[in-house]
């Protein structure tokens, strides 16, 4: 009994351990934010567009991808500083691969001209078969152009029967059939108006009721409230801006200026009124947290006036 005891004593602290390893691994999840950096140059002078170095790592550096771009163009990914995956590695297999395929190559060759001698008596062959096949297609298009002559014949006796017919009532008929098209065009569009004004009015009658309008605020601050969360915590940029137009060139300071409540004296712009140059570097650092991530989409997803709008669209749709 008392060792019976000592096993489900030992279970049990085993079953504890693993539960809270779990349940402290969902909170490292949840509230450690992921960390990101990104730096960016432009230079009129180089070859490429953008330099780019950009960095994310989680909870001290245990996770981490980076990225680099264009020269030593790489993406790796870290666990623990063991790289897991790597485009360094592949480049390199490349290389190899295309070794090996040369090789290949060139083995094909001296078999080709082995293989050429086979194919040569092989089309030979198919020539006999396509002097078969075409006396066979001259027969089926001669009976083809008699049954064509049938039919021209035939059409030809409709046609007498027709003329035969006075001209007024020829028109008349021909007038009737036009009108009776344009009668069912006209009618086609006007049920297509009636179905979007339909819509329309659907519409505009969710929009103005009070669940629209108290999901459309929730979302609203949700929303807002996640993108403070995302947007970067460090900000700078200073860029040299010139289209060779002055009037293109001062609208882009007249954008800069319409951001700057948002930006401040984080990104500087300087004009080139004369020159079309495009320079400047650019540094990104910021957290993402998933629990806020999560939150947002609990309380959007699971709020009643936000289900019955989406239900009343769905509706509609059906």
């Amino acid at each position: 009994m008392i060792v019976l005891l000592n096993i489900l004593k030992i279970i049990g602290i085993i079953l504890l351990c693993i539960l809270s390893f779990i349940l402290v691994l969902l909170l490292l999840i949840l509230f450690v934010p992921v960390r990101y950096r990104l730096k960016a140059i432009r230079k009129e002078q180089d070859d490429a567009m953008v330099h780019a170095d950009a960095k994310v790592t989680w909870l001290l550096h245990l996770l981490s991808v980076s990225f680099r771009y264009p020269e030593a163009t790489y993406l790796k990914v870290r666990v623990f500083g063991i790289p897991v995956y790597s485009t360094e590695k592949k480049e390199q297999d490349k290389t190899e691969q295309d070794k090996t395929e040369q090789d290949k190559n060139e083995q094909d060759k001296s078999e080709q001209s082995g293989q050429e001698l086979d194919r040569v008596k092989a089309d030979e062959a198919k020539q006999k078969d396509k002097t078969e096949e075409k006396t066979e297609e001259k027969a089926v298009e001669k009976q083809e152009e008699k049954q064509e002559e049938e039919l021209e014949k035939l059409l030809e006796e409709k046609l007498k029967e027709e003329e035969e017919e006075p001209t007024l009532i020829r028109f008349i008929k021909k007038l009737l059939e036009k009108l009776i098209k344009i009668k069912y065009t006209i009618l086609k569009i006007c049920d297509k108006i009636k179905h979007i004004i339909k819509n329309v009015r659907y519409y505009v009658a969710i929009m103005k009721s009070n669940c629209f309008q108290r999901a459309f605020s929730l979302c609203k601050e949700e929303v807002f409230s996640l993108i403070k969360s995302i947007m970067p915590r460090k900000l700078k940029g200073s860029f040299l801006i010139g289209t060779g137009d002055p009037a293109s060139t001062a609208q882009i300071l007249a954008v800069h200026g319409m951001l700057y409540p948002f930006i401040g004296n984080h990104i500087t712009v300087v004009p080139d009124f004369e020159n079309t140059v495009i320079e400047g570097d650019l540094f990104i650092k910021g957290r993402i947290t998933v629990f806020k991530i999560l939150k947002t989409a609990v309380k959007v997803y699971f709020n009643k006036d936000v289900r019955k709008v989406l239900r009343l669209l769905k509706r509609e749709a059906a």
